[in-house]
């Protein structure tokens, strides 16, 4: 790989933007893949901040320099050393653009960061395992402002990182190295786990689950709290964790105690005044924008806990 490592990242929506950031800090010369309709707003570049503390006002970062592509044939024209999937599960799969890239970006290490327990499956399609690095998203990124009336963030791109989070990784160790290499040189808190997707199965299992009763309450943290609502979440996210447990192998027999509704009632206000923005409506927005891949993690969860003879039951009643 180059000293500048060449890297197309498809999609420059919060998360390309954050790993643009990074990857722009480690020397990389970047370029974004987007729709024709936010080419003229992409090249404009990007403004983003890095938020800690609620309220105070972060130094902004610029994202501009780099060049923007509007078709994956137009990728044939370059050649790029990595390729970042930064979009959702339910994009991959919209039309046949993964397939028309994989022709055109040559041995490209493609990097992967979608959380449906299928994805890893449909890009070998397209992509030999060799080439192919799996991660996860440890960070929260928006547009913002969330509200019209909101004055913090200010406008622009924000992101949060928890405290102690780590962007874990997993692929071929050439390829999974070079990936690593180049995050840690930009300053992004990156490590090396054995299987990335295995590693984020259960806590997404739970996430989904917990977003799907959430909004079920209106998402609306008061509602959401209630015992009838909390019970609901408890035995539906068992049922996820079972299954996504089976499914991939996961060691999941200290997750269950963990699910009780007490614990959700006791970490939801403390995350509430953690995170530096108002969390209630950071899960509505974010999770309202990607509501059609919640929806589709849910139907797999479904189908392989059906397939696979386990209860289904409380899953299936938060299917709209």
């Amino acid at each position: 790989m180059n000293d500048k490592p060449r890297v197309l990242l498809v999609g420059a929506g919060a998360v390309g933007q954050v790993f643009g950031t990074y990857l722009r800090a480690a020397g990389c010369e970047l370029s974004f893949l987007v729709k024709e309709k936010y080419a003229e707003e992409a090249r404009r570049g990007y403004t983003l901040y890095a938020l800690e503390k609620r309220q105070r006002a972060p130094e902004p970062l610029f994202l501009s320099g780099f060049d923007i592509l509007v078709s994956a044939p137009e990728a044939a024209r370059r050649r790029f050393d990595q390729v970042w999937l930064c979009v959702s599960s339910t994009a991959l799969r919209a039309g046949d653009w993964v397939e028309q890239l994989a022709r055109h970006t040559g041995e490209a290490t493609w990097v992967m960061l979608q959380p449906a327990l299928d994805d890893r499956d449909f890009l070998l399609r397209f992509i030999p395992p060799e080439r192919l690095v799996s991660g996860m998203i440890p960070f929260l990124s928006f547009h913002a402002p969330l509200r019209p009336e909101d004055t913090f963030p200010p406008s622009g791109t924000a992101f949060w990182f928890p405290p102690l989070a780590r962007g874990l990784f997993s692929g071929p160790p050439e390829r999974l190295g070079a990936v690593l290499r180049t995050l840690r040189a930009g300053g992004y808190p990156a490590s090396a786990t054995g299987d990335a997707t295995r590693a984020a199965a259960i806590p997404t299992a739970v996430l989904t689950v917990t977003v799907a009763g959430l909004e079920a309450a209106g998402w609306r943290f008061e509602r959401f709290l209630q015992p009838d609502s909390l019970e609901r979440v408890h035995r539906a996210a068992r049922e996820a964790v079972r299954i996504v447990a089976r499914h991939t192998g996961a060691r999941a027999s200290f997750v269950p105690p963990l699910l009780r509704p007490a614990l959700f009632k006791a970490l939801l206000p403390l995350a509430s005044r953690v995170v530096p923005i108002d969390l209630e409506t950071y899960l509505r927005v974010h999770f309202t924008k990607v509501g059609d891949q919640g929806r589709a993690i849910l139907r797999t969860y479904i189908a392989l806990g059906r397939s696979a003879g386990l209860p289904v039951r409380y899953l299936q009643e938060f299917q709209s």
